[in-house]
């Protein structure tokens, strides 16, 4: 009994010994050991599986089978990078870190160095880590600053910025072939320390050496600017900084005593508008543009350049000025007529949108269109004199409803343009069919469409479907002002089975208002809102909201009642009586309870109250209760941003 036992003791020696064999002849061998424990095939399919742990962050399932893997195959590149990114997302860098020491036995590598120098700085072995980056610095023997960015990132990613900061100054000093990288990525990492005064320094060092470095500092600065207390934080030491280097106006009379003044005014031009100050920003544009006169494009196209720029960001006024700046120093340098004109109409286009913000009276908007008919009648560059011909034209009719101006505008138009249907001839032939319309004369209206279709057969165009539905839309809106509900669905029908037809909405909703309101019963209301639309065409608000007023308090439960109210409202607005407007709005909440509208009318009301009663506590407040009533109105985003601005939040 005692033998057999002896001998089962020697068995489970033996069959242990021999599997510690085994495992070591598969550790020395070239071949992974998942012929031993598992085919290629579930091997593989197990790598799967602990990457897709590892995709759908589940680091502790992700480690147990890199593991298991690792012990099969350890040197299998994947499943060592997997097993230690599993163990570093578990922060369990002393386990991670015994598997790189064993690594670092067949594999030195730059990588490997690094990794271990991340794992013992995590592990807060700040002797240990440093002789490892020690390890890696002599291992790379640099000859340059980008030869030691592997290990300066490998530093900054366990916060040892103040050694990768000592790093590459030491390289700085004793290498200047690449001077402007070490001090770029030296002001990086001041900027990460929080010392911006010395970061500013390092920048405006980067920029003696030339205007060509002002794009690597921007992208250096946008990665530490990424909202308004940031924007403030890093820029103003910088600012600072740039005011003394760029006050000497010595440099502007001789630009070779100072190479780089551009440099520096083009970087302040950059942070101002960074800042969104482009008041400022113009100023330092036009000392810039003044050292350009010896250049190859000369003064102007600087300005022109960051017009462009403050429209598109909606800087409007100033942009306006910088367009008319440019025009100018581009004529006095004689640039070509067609950048001078560009300049002229992009400062006559700037001041327009300028004031449809709301900031433009009738007197100025009449010097606007003045000013466009007298750039048209100067210019030689004919298609800029069409637009703005156009722009004037149109202003006359929305803005000062002056018809006959507009029609002389408009008219000019045609008779400059010498036949074809160029996009500015489409606006301004279709704006005299609105003119026709807005005088109520529908035969003058048939005859330029007439016109127009001549035109549309005559000559061809690349949007030519698009010019056939604009037609028959107006046809449809004269039968629709006339009365004519049949005839006007009729030539809708076509318009509105176009989804990609600019008037298919508006088709849509006008033949579906028609045949909703179309019988018996409800062709009174339809008479009298077809009525209302026609005055309000022609600016006749009394006779508009008399008609739809009939609407609403004789037919409050027709189809189109709660149309009329929101109608009325707009045309309340037009008379001077916003208060009245906000209150038939209002009305729509108690007395139209199933209205489709309601939502709209809320919007309205609240709209009304900001720009026109000029309350913004009670627009506040409105907006604030809209989007507790409408959430999910298509209201809801605007709604939202203005009454974030009106509680003055930062953005």
């Amino acid at each position: 009994m005692v033998t057999l036992r002896r001998f089962g003791q020697l068995f489970l020696v033996l069959i242990t010994l021999g599997g510690i064999a085994a495992h070591a002849i598969a550790q020395d061998s070239d071949e992974p050991r998942t012929a031993i424990k598992m085919s290629a095939a579930e091997f593989e399919q197990k790598l799967r599986m602990a990457e897709a742990y590892e995709e759908s962050h589940q680091p502790a399932d992700a480690a147990r089978v890199f593991g298991e893997l690792y012990t099969l195959s350890p040197n299998d590149e994947n499943v060592f990078d997997g097993y230690v990114r599993s163990l570093i997302a578990l922060r369990q860098y002393s386990d991670a870190e015994t598997i790189v020491q064993s690594r670092m036995q067949t594999d030195g590598s730059l990588d490997i160095l690094l990794l271990s120098a991340r794992l013992e700085a995590w592990m807060n072995n700040r002797p240990d880590a440093l002789a490892t980056f020690q390890k890696a610095e002599q291992q790379v023997n640099a000859k340059d600053c980008s030869g030691l960015f592997p290990i300066v990132y490998a530093m900054m990613d366990v916060s040892y910025n103040q050694d990768a900061l000592e790093l590459l100054d030491k390289m700085r000093k004793r290498s200047a072939d690449d001077m402007d990288i070490c001090s770029s990525e030296i002001a990086g990492l001041y900027l990460r320390l929080g010392d911006f005064d010395r970061a500013s320094k390092e920048f405006i060092a980067i920029l003696k050496s030339g205007e060509g470095n002002v794009g690597m500092v921007e992208q250096r600065l946008a990665e530490y600017i990424t909202d308004s207390l940031s924007r403030t934080t890093v820029l103003s030491p910088l600012e600072h900084e740039l005011i003394v280097a760029t006050s000497d106006r010595s440099a502007e009379k001789d630009p070779k005593s100072a190479p780089g003044v551009r440099a520096d005014l083009r970087l302040l031009a950059w942070l101002y508008g960074e800042e969104h100050n482009y008041s400022k920003a113009l100023d330092v544009i036009l000392r810039l543009d003044a050292l350009e006169k010896d250049q190859q494009w000369g003064q102007g196209a600087e300005l022109l350049q960051f017009a462009d720029r403050a429209r598109t960001e909606g800087a409007l006024d100033v942009a306006a000025k910088a367009y008319s700046e440019a025009s100018k120093r581009l004529a006095a340098n004689n640039g070509q007529p067609y950048y001078v004109a560009e300049a002229q109409m992009g400062a006559l286009k700037t001041w327009e949108a300028y004031f449809n913000t709301g900031v433009g009276s009738a007197d100025s908007i009449k010097e606007l269109v003045g000013k466009y008919e007298a750039f048209a009648a100067s210019t030689p560059e004919n298609d800029f004199a069409l637009d703005a011909l156009v722009h004037a034209g149109t202003l006359s009719y929305t803005r000062l409803f002056d018809l006959d101006r507009a029609t002389k505008d408009l008219e000019s138009v045609l008779n400059r343009a010498h036949g074809g249907l160029s996009v500015p001839v489409q606006k301004a032939a279709f704006g005299l069919v609105d003119i026709a319309y807005a005088s109520e004369n529908f035969p003058l209206a048939a005859t330029r469409i007439s016109a127009i279709e001549r035109l549309h057969s005559q000559y061809r165009s690349s949007n030519e479907k698009d010019i056939a539905d604009h037609l028959l839309y107006e046809r449809a809106l004269g039968q629709y002002y006339q009365a004519n509900f049949d005839s006007t669905v009729t030539l809708l029908d076509s318009v509105e089975l176009d989804p990609s037809c600019d008037y298919a909405n508006d088709a849509i909703s006008l033949s579906s208002m028609i045949q909703e309101s179309n019988s018996k019963f409800d062709l009174p209301s339809l008479t009298l809102f077809a009525k209302g639309a026609l005055a309000e065409q022609a600016h006749k608000w009394s006779d508009a909201e008399a008609a739809y007023r009939t609407i609403i308090d004789s037919e409050e439960n027709a189809p189109l009642a709660d149309n009329a109210a929101l109608r009325s409202a707009a045309v309340l607005v037009e008379l001077g009586e916003p208060q009245a407007a906000v209150a038939e709005l209002d009305s729509m909440q108690m007395k139209m309870l199933t209205s489709p509208l309601l939502d709209v009318a809320a919007f309205r009301a609240a709209e009304i109250t900001e720009r026109n009663l000029h309350d913004t506590a009670a627009a506040e407040k409105l907006y604030e209760d809209f989007l507790e009533r409408y959430p999910n109105s298509t209201y809801a985003d605007e709604a939202r941003d203005r009454a974030r601005k009106l509680r003055g939040d930062a953005f």
